[in-house]
This record gives C-alpha cells, structure tokens and sequence, in this order.
C-alpha cells in the first residue's frame, strides 16, 4: 500500500515535517511569544498562524516543481541536495544545537523583543514564527523532496494531506500550549529533539541515496545503455532465448 505516490507523499511528508518541525518542542517558542496573553487570543494565535505554515508549504509542494524545470534542475539533484541539508540539519539536532533553518538573526531579534500586547503579538506570528521559524528552508525543502520522490499529482496530492495532518497535529500542540508546558520538562525537550535530529538523518540519509540512484541510472541510460542492459539479466531485449543445447542421440525427451 506504500508503494503507491499518495501513501508514499502523504507519510513522508507527515514523518519528515514531524521530525523538521518538532511540533511539541516548538510549542515552547509560541509560548515564548503569546506568554501572558489570554487563552482565547492564544487559541486564534494557534489558528492564524498554523493556517500561514499550511499555505507556505502547499504552495511549495504545488508550485516549486514548476520552479525547478524554469531552472533545468532535475528532482533527482534537487532530492540529493534536500537530503544534505536535513542531514546537516538532524547532525546539528543530535548534537544539542538549536535547528538553523528554521532561525535567523532578525527572527531571534525579533521574538526576544517582543512585548505581551496582542496588537504587537499578532504581527510576529507569521513573521517570523510561521515564516522562517516553522515552515523555514528545511521544511519547504522536505516536502518539495518527498513531492519529487513520489511522481505524479497523485504524489503531490500525497503530500499536501501528509503536511495537512502535520500541521493540523501543530495546531493541537499550540492550542494546548499551556497543558504541554507543565507536562514536559526542559530535559524532555532536549532529549526529543536529540530523537528528532536522529530520525532527520535517517530521511536525509534515505533522500540522498534515492536520488544519487536515480540520477546514476538515468545516467547510464542515456550514456551506456549496452552496459544497463548487461547490469539487467532480466531486462527484455526484445530477443529470443538461447537455443537449448543438443543432449545427444540418446535424448528422446523423456
């Protein structure tokens, strides 16, 4: 059932953007900027800010394949290139270290500053919080990457359900900020994101050798197809079987 572009989109989109976007650990930075603030502004908080994450990343899924072939750059390299920077990424997790693609100096600038007044609150939820923070490079390239890897629209389509539910699951997180904050300890957050960087470099490691697979095999395809052919026993050419050799006189088949 997972060999098919929707399921294959839809869980890896869903399992790569949980492990990118870390939605519980994350949880902690919106409290960070809605601390102090009622529960019900926290809640359309949650909302308009979940609802900026999802457009960012559907337009990305739907609109950067068209990007790429403007460029001439190929999924495969784009998949090879994705993959190094979530393995970058998921190293830098597993050593304790805060994710950079979803940080830069203005955001951080930004969210020390801010105040606990909703007039000022509500233009830091799209920037920077959903906007690099939350559906930063690392994200957007994750689902362009699983979008790539499972063709078709129905792979696309795959995909954006994947980063729907991830991003529905994020709403919950934030909306039930308040509850999460008190149940998880500042050690529980480090050692989910450390599990989360070690579940990063295993999708990247996984993007990485399904693009170098495919650009080496359509390489060898366009180049030396006698040598595909051969790597291939199986391959129909397209001619008949070698004759069975003669057993001799004494042979009258069975």
């Amino acid at each position: 059932m997972l060999d098919s572009p929707l399921m294959g989109g839809l869980v890896g989109a869903a399992a790569g953007l949980f492990a990118m976007m870390n939605p519980i650990g994350n949880t902690a930075i919106f409290l960070g900027v809605t601390g102090g603030l009622p529960s019900s502004y926290r809640l359309k908080a949650a909302l308009k800010t979940c609802l900026a994450v999802l457009i960012i990343l559907e337009c990305s899924i739907f609109g950067a394949m068209a990007i790429l072939d403007a460029f001439g750059v190929s999924m495969s390299a784009f998949e090879v290139a994705g993959g190094i920077i979530v393995l970058g990424i998921g190293m830098k997790m597993l050593h304790g270290s805060e994710n950079p693609a979803h940080t830069t100096p203005a955001g951080t600038d930004a969210l020390a500053n801010v105040e606990a007044r909703e007039e000022e609150v509500d233009g830091k939820l799209v920037v920077p919080l959903a906007m690099p923070i939350l559906a930063g490079p690392g994200s957007i390239t994750t689902v362009v990457t699983v979008a790539a890897a499972n063709p078709g629209l129905e792979g696309r389509f795959g995909a954006a359900l994947g980063t729907a539910i991830l991003v529905a699951s994020l709403f919950l997180c934030f909306a039930m900020s308040g509850t999460i904050a008190k149940l998880i300890s500042k050690q529980g957050q480090e050692i989910l994101l450390r599990f989360m960087g070690m579940i990063l470099v295993a999708i990247a490691v996984g993007m990485i050798f399904h693009g170098s697979g495919n650009s080496v095999s359509r390489y060898l395809e366009k180049e030396a197809p006698g040598l595909v052919e051969k790597s291939h026993p199986g391959h129909d050419t397209g001619l008949a079987p070698p004759a069975r050799p003669n057993s001799g006189p004494d042979d009258k088949g069975g």
